[in-house]
């Protein structure tokens, strides 16, 4: 199997391909900062350096391209960002797929994110509305849009084009920003923890190894659409909270709940990934298991710093 990865720096795309090399794929991976992708070990790496709006280089006889570089921007609510994300996270993505498909590139996955599906009760299928006004507008209206022109594409050049809408993507080499890493430091160095809103902010959390293994069984033999990777429920931060104590051998006395300013509910819809268990066996690890997982793993020190962006 050969793939070509973009974003091949970034927390997932280096994930995926240590998990490539390892099943003994020949990846190609493209990346703005080769240096970094070099530190990789595997015989059947390639590493090209490349940015998106840059022609893609030969791919040779690549079976699929995994897509995850994107713009995300510092400020999620500035509609300044709206041009750029356009520019790089839509435009960008058809140009690289146009590229891919006429070079005989035979599938192309898209990563997109869940968050763009509008607000509503129970786990959200990939038939849900998607309208991404209430948060982070810019750059997930630039993702939705790339999932539109992208299935339109692969329609009329016959190439199968898979879109996977993350769910919030934690695990080993995580970026050390967001809710799960300050909770796992925190309570790990025996801190104490204040959750606002009263601990029920919710949010699919879904391991990245799932994220992995689904993406290399799309690269493989998804024939196109729309799938949801997320585990499959929601949970609140006070659980979130509750069960890295637990992984941590922290005491839980330790987490303290702030009251709720609203009764409105925060935070995003738990994924319904019956679709891709059905379609593409996909079985994903509860919170509780991902955390364990990893603990095992790394001890759950293995954060990185810097930009998101890759």
């Amino acid at each position: 199997m050969r793939l070509a990865v973009t974003g091949a720096t970034g927390f997932i795309g280096a994930r995926l391909i240590d998990r490539a090399l390892s099943r003994g794929y020949e990846i190609t991976a493209l990346a703005r900062d080769p240096e970094r992708v070099a530190t990789r070990t595997g015989s059947g790496l390639r590493i090209e350096r490349w940015s998106v709006g840059d022609p893609l280089p030969p791919l040779g006889r690549t079976d699929a391209v995994l897509h995850l570089a994107a713009y995300i921007p510092a400020d999620l609510s500035d509609a300044r960002q709206a041009a750029k994300c356009l520019e790089i996270n839509t435009t960008g993505a058809v140009k690289i797929a146009m590229e891919a498909a006429s070079q005989g590139v035979n599938r192309f996955v898209l990563f997109g994110s869940a968050q763009v599906y509008a607000p509503g009760t129970g786990p959200a299928s990939e038939a849900s509305p998607a309208f991404p006004v209430h948060r982070a507008s810019y750059y997930l209206a630039s993702k939705l849009a790339a999932e539109i022109c992208l299935l339109a594409l692969g329609k009329s050049n016959a190439m199968p084009v898979t879109v996977l809408r993350l769910a919030s993507v934690y695990g080993p080499g995580m970026h050390d920003t967001g809710m799960v890493p300050v909770f796992v430091r925190t309570l790990r160095n025996g801190r104490s923890l204040v959750i606002q809103d009263g601990g029920q902010y919710s949010v699919d959390l879904v391991y990245v190894d799932d994220v992995v293994t689904l993406a290399l069984e799309a690269a493989e033999r998804a024939e196109g659409g729309v799938f949801n990777a997320g585990s499959g429920r929601a949970s609140t931060s006070l659980e979130a909270a509750q069960i890295v104590a637990d992984a941590v051998g922290a005491q839980r006395q330790l987490i303290a709940v702030e009251s709720a300013s609203t009764d409105a509910p925060r935070g995003f819809r738990a994924l319904d990934v019956s679709k891709a268990a059905n379609e593409l066996n996909y079985a994903p690890l509860s919170f509780r298991e991902g955390i364990e997982e990893w603990k095992s793993m790394t001890g759950l020190t293995d954060f990185q710093g810097g930009s998101v962006n890759a």
